[in-house]
């Protein structure tokens, strides 16, 4: 199993391309997501010319670019697939979709128009040379792997895939890991590294929620168990990318940068103790 280690570098706007390069070879990082959003290195309205710059200026650097973190919705690329063309003529050959939303008429319906959705989504992926990745995500349709398999199952996992988000599940749709890898198994593509703390505020006791709140964190330092969830993409050979996801410090870079190193440290020093 060949691991990539990336980065969605939400919190690193204010570098430019060059100094994301940079960043990624300080933290010990094999290469980074390419953000397809306002005010990032490639926007929507601009991606045409923005994509060729960003990728040159990653290539120059020596990363390998294959995976964007995209808001484009199903439905919008259905209308007008220009930006998959735009994403595969500059070597993307996976990309994010838009987080899929409950509908009014309820969950049952909402699965069943998320289904129909992909699957006219797949002959456009084809088309493309692209896979369209759902990332499990809190307050969205696919917050869980059990309710990702009801919109999934069945469809080819060569253009449609699932990202993992080990600490977004634990708002809401955690399931065992091992569950979760062989139920998914062919459909993992990539998983986010993030974490959460549980904590409690004393002054909110007597509120329904009894003070307690999920706070992020590094991994180190989060409910995660890192080691089952490593143990468990093994057993199923997944090979693709684990993108840290730094959501802490994000009004202190350097304090940031610090606690992703640490975090690199911490994945690769797990992996190397289960032969990964």
């Amino acid at each position: 199993m060949k691991a990539v280690f990336s980065i969605f570098p939400k919190y690193y706007k204010h570098l430019d391309v060059h100094g994301l390069a940079s960043l990624v070879r300080e933290v010990g990082l094999d290469t980074t997501n390419v953000i397809i959003r306002d005010g990032y290195w490639a926007s929507p309205s601009g991606l045409a010319a923005d994509m060729p710059v960003f990728m040159h200026a990653m290539r120059v650097a020596g990363l390998n670019v294959s995976f964007a973190t995209t808001d484009y919705s199903v439905a919008s690329l259905l209308s007008d697939p220009t930006p998959l063309a735009i994403l595969a003529d500059n070597g993307i050959t996976d990309f994010r979709l838009g987080y899929f939303k409950e509908l009014p008429e309820g969950p049952r319906a909402s699965f069943t128009a998320a289904r129909s959705e992909l699957e006219r989504l797949v002959p456009i992926c084809e088309r493309y040379g692209l896979r369209a990745v759902s990332q499990l995500h809190h307050n969205t349709m696919l917050s869980s792997p059990s309710a990702a398999w009801h919109v999934i199952n069945g469809l080819p996992a060569r253009w449609i895939g699932i990202e993992l988000d080990p600490g977004n599940q634990s708002f809401e749709g955690y399931e065992d890991w091992g569950r979760t890898a062989r139920l998914l198994a062919g459909y993992i593509v990539a998983a986010a590294v993030k974490d959460t703390l549980l904590m409690r505020d004393a002054l909110r006791t007597s509120e329904p929620d009894k003070g307690w709140q999920r706070t992020w964190a590094p991994i180190d330092e989060g409910v995660v168990n890192w080691h089952d969830f490593l143990k468990s993409l093994a057993v199923i050979d997944f090979a693709g990318s684990y993108v840290f996801m730094p959501f802490y410090h994000e009004d202190n870079p350097e304090l940031m940068t610090d606690n992703l190193k640490r975090e690199v440290a911490y994945l690769r020093q797990i992996m190397a103790s289960i032969n990964i």
